[in-house]
């Protein structure tokens, strides 16, 4: 029995990036850089760290790879735009104490531009609960999301801003989870924030665009207003170059932004699924994550999808007009056409009737031959009165020749 050649391929896919396990009280800093075309392979850089460390090097293809390092655990995970680094550490102590268990310069000489670079710090169920003054010390003011996720089990706040050394921060306490529960909390409440900035890469591009599409827009209108009152092909092949030119435009806008504003789809349903994964129960004073991001992260979304609608929209009324145009085009050259069908049938007409005239004469000059034909063969027989027999001949050669034209022409009448 033989594989299908993509079997073990397909089946690693539901175990390409597991879960790891996270014990409390933890550190982790995550980080999410985006590749562009040309930059270096980030695997690479994973293999010279797993080699520095003395930590078992990933494969040379592989998407994941994670390894127990000093006290923590290291992870790599590659995406199609981004690739992830998370590095945790356990103990006690600031979160940005994770990063520092990596060799000194390692992180700077990532490739890529970082997007997403969160300190997270895991409480133990042991750890007194956070006091708002504490929480307004750890993010520097009060406006902040909190929830208590996996059926209450753990409580997390984070407020979804960079602060001054560029991090994001986020605190989890933990209520009794298990480690390997906690760790998928963890990474749930990081792919949160990687999704969501990812998908806000498309708001920058979608406000540009709002600009843009006024013209096309606007010239659109015109065309269909001048539609109404134009006349003549002239004004038609216009307008139809016209509409080519905004058709081009609105195709280029469309190439700029499908795969950005489908990524940004994709990315938004991702945040969404991981909110209602985290089984968010409030916490007084603070709004829960999900609401907060409904509020600041969604209209964003929003004018992402009312800005690629809104391109769809206009490329649809620009082919609608453009039919209708080249219809208004067809019928127009039907009419020119009837009328020179009727023309080339009128010309016809007179054809057959010079043709007719001409057989005609065509009578005439045969039986004339004929008849002089006839006439000396009549000479040579001297029992026959010549003169007499060139009378008799004349009328019964021209019928004789008359019906043989007619007869011919109604059998090319036939054929044809």
């Amino acid at each position: 029995m033989q594989d299908h050649p993509l079997r073990q391929t397909l089946n690693d896919e539901l175990h390409g990036r597991p879960g790891l396990p996270v014990k409390a009280p933890s550190r982790i800093t995550h980080l999410a850089l985006t590749i562009a075309p040309g930059d270096p392979d980030p695997l690479a850089h994973v293999t010279m760290l797993c080699d520095a460390m003395g930590v078992k090097q990933p494969a040379s293809d592989a998407a994941h790879h994670g390894v127990e390092i000093d006290r923590g655990i290291f992870k790599y995970e590659r995406h199609g735009e981004f690739y992830r680094i998370s590095v945790t550490a356990e103990g006690n102590g600031t979160a940005a104490e994770a990063i520092s268990t990596l060799p000194l310069g390692w992180v700077d000489g990532l490739p890529g531009q970082r997007l997403v670079a969160i300190h997270t710090h895991i409480l133990a169920k042991s750890a007194k609960p956070p006091s708002e003054a504490a929480l307004r010390k750890l993010f520097g003011h009060d406006d902040m999301a909190s929830s208590k996720v996996s059926q209450g089990k753990a409580t997390v706040w984070t407020d979804f801003r960079i602060g001054d050394d560029g991090f994001t921060r986020m605190l989890i306490h933990d209520h009794g989870l298990s480690p390997m529960r906690l760790g998928r909390v963890t990474r749930r409440l990081h792919e949160i924030e990687t999704y969501r900035m990812m998908a806000l890469l498309a708001f920058p591009l979608a406000k540009e665009l709002q600009g843009h599409l006024g013209v096309p827009e606007e010239a659109l209108a015109r065309v269909i207003d001048t539609m109404a009152e134009a006349r003549g092909a002239e004004e038609d092949a216009f307008l139809l170059s016209k509409l080519s030119a905004i058709a081009r435009e609105v195709e280029h806008l469309s190439s700029r932004s499908s795969f950005r504003f489908a990524a940004a789809r994709a990315y938004t349903g991702l945040v969404n699924k991981r909110v209602s994964e985290l089984g968010e129960e409030r916490v007084l004073n603070h709004q829960r994550l999900g609401i907060f991001l409904e509020r600041r992260f969604s209209p964003a979304m929003t004018t992402c999808n009312a800005v690629a609608e809104r391109i769809a929209g206009l490329a649809a009324r620009t082919e609608r007009a453009s039919n209708l145009l080249r219809t208004r085009v067809d019928i127009a050259l039907e009419g020119q056409n009837q009328q020179l069908l009727r023309s080339m049938e009128q010309r016809t007409r007179q054809q057959l009737m010079l043709q007719e005239t001409v057989e005609g004469f065509s009578v005439v000059a045969i039986s004339y031959y004929l008849i002089q034909i006839v006439a000396k063969l009549l000479e040579g027989i001297p029992e026959i009165d010549g003169k007499l027999a060139n009378w008799i001949s004349v009328p019964v050669i021209i019928a004789a020749v008359w019906y043989g034209v007619r007869r011919v022409r109604r059998r090319v009448r036939r054929v044809e």
